[in-house]
């Protein structure tokens, strides 16, 4: 499938530990990524064997959006969902999230805004696709991720109004748990 998400581990100033998502086949990963012959790249599958999915109704691995945390940490963040609007863009299941440089992930399915008390109700990500993710320069346990439709999830009605929404979302702890930012503009 075609590439819909890069992503360089920061921590490697050197360039060649790459992380790519891929509109149906996972996430991918290489170490020799800046090497001057291009056809030396080699790429591995760090979600072929994905069990985190296992649970999820109607999932995939189709990447719209993926990250790693800078500092080292380990943890790569890959939203599941193609926002891109065309045929094979498949819709996702959540974030899948690895603190392990991706031999292992976890499926987060929504937000954890009942439970912290910002709101009556969470939001689930099923149907949907993550366009982006952003890491805070100040802060480096605080990522925000934009979710969005996923052109297949609407042929197919996956999406549930009374459970999504899509817009900005953020996470306090490095991506464990989420929440749906509420913007509001004067009174």
């Amino acid at each position: 499938g075609r590439i819909s998400a890069v992503a360089l581990d920061p921590s490697d100033a050197t360039g060649n530990h790459l992380y790519i998502g891929t509109a149906g086949g996972g996430v991918w990963s290489s170490s020799n990524a800046s090497t001057s012959t291009v056809s030396n790249i080699v790429f591995n599958p760090l979600t072929d064997a994905l069990t985190a999915l296992g649970g999820a109704a109607d999932a995939s691995i189709s990447i719209g959006a993926l990250t790693v945390q800078p500092g080292e940490t380990g943890v790569i963040l890959a939203g599941t969902g193609d926002p891109n609007d065309v045929l094979d863009s498949y819709y996702g299941a959540g974030i899948l999230r690895s603190t392990d440089g991706g031999k292992t992930w976890n499926l987060i399915q929504g937000t954890s805004d009942s439970e912290d008390g910002l709101s009556t109700r969470d939001v689930v990500f099923a149907g949907e696709g993550f366009a982006g993710f952003a890491w805070s320069t100040v802060n480096p346990q605080l990522v925000v991720a934009a979710v969005t439709q996923s052109y297949e999830g609407d042929v197919v009605d996956a999406n549930q109004p009374a459970v999504n929404c899509e817009g900005l979302y953020y996470s306090s702890d490095s991506g464990a748990t989420w929440h749906l930012a509420t913007i509001t503009d004067g009174s």
